[in-house]
């Protein structure tokens, strides 16, 4: 009991600092370039060209919008982390505001900008979906839109940070799409390595008439025990194998059937 409270305070903890960071990010590297990467911060970053509203008011305003939408329409399930995600990221955004009075930094380099902060927004948006947490603002708009219509949630992100992103490139030039599109792949890629760990493995499903024999050197010249999976008309054979030995491996089975059809995958997690 002691320990899961432990536990729960280290993620809370974990979950706020990542959310401070997010804010850091922000005020100090996209919000000095103006590049719109979607998102609340994208959204304010465009509406300050509309309205005489400073960015962390309307990302304020945004989040208190999209709380009481997701208040409304979303299971309670996940409401305790999405209104903490609401208290802090605005106020840490309000706090940070100023930051670059404190922090001066060469803002020449506009695409080197872009790839570090899509590395910190990766590292933070991949410690709040590790730890089970939602990040509240625009991101509640998914899985309100995908109770009444058939679309997944990222689709839905996707169609509504390419929004903001388009709008963005309307008050500040197409050449902060490029930019935005870097930011996002990279955030993207590193937020899969937090979630899901660096792949050391690589699961092999394979389909061939000399199983047995592809079996035999698995085991005898790798250690590898691999599963015969049953089908009505063929059997497939599943087995995962160490990132270092997929070459030699890939060799070796070709080698023994060069009609074999095979497929490969990044395995991340092998339990028993």
């Amino acid at each position: 009991m002691i320990k899961d409270i432990y536990k729960s305070k280290g993620r809370i903890i974990a979950f706020s600092i990542s959310i401070l960071i997010s804010a850091i990010n922000f005020n100090l590297l996209l919000k000095p370039v103006s590049v719109v990467s979607g998102g609340s911060g994208g959204l304010a970053l465009v509406l300050r060209n509309i309205i005489d509203i400073s960015t962390s008011h309307i990302i304020a305003i945004t989040y208190v919008i999209t709380v009481i939408l997701a208040i409304i329409f979303l299971s309670k399930k996940t409401m305790a982390s999405i209104i903490l995600a609401s208290i802090l990221y605005p106020l840490c955004t309000y706090l940070t505001e100023n930051i670059t009075n404190i922090i001066h930094l060469n803002y020449n380099d506009v695409f080197l900008i872009c790839v570090i902060s899509g590395i910190i927004s990766g590292i933070t948006n991949g410690i709040t979906y590790r730890f089970g947490y939602a990040t509240g603002g625009l991101g509640v708009i998914a899985p309100i839109v995908c109770k009444y219509i058939k679309a997944s949630i990222s689709t839905i992100n996707f169609i509504v940070n390419a929004i903001i992103v388009l709008m963005g490139a309307y008050f500040y030039g197409f050449n902060m799409v490029v930019y935005a599109i870097v930011l996002l792949y990279i955030s993207s890629y590193i937020s899969n390595m937090v979630v899901l760990g660096l792949s050391s493995n690589k699961a092999i499903i394979i389909k061939s008439k000399k199983n047995d024999e592809i079996m035999k050197v698995l085991y005898n010249k790798y250690s590898i025990n691999s599963t015969i999976i049953d089908d009505e008309e063929d059997k497939t054979l599943l087995a995962v194998v160490k990132n270092i030995d997929y070459s030699a491996i890939k060799l070796d089975i070709k080698r023994i059937d060069k009609k074999v059809f095979f497929t490969t995958s990044d395995c991340y997690e092998v339990g028993k």
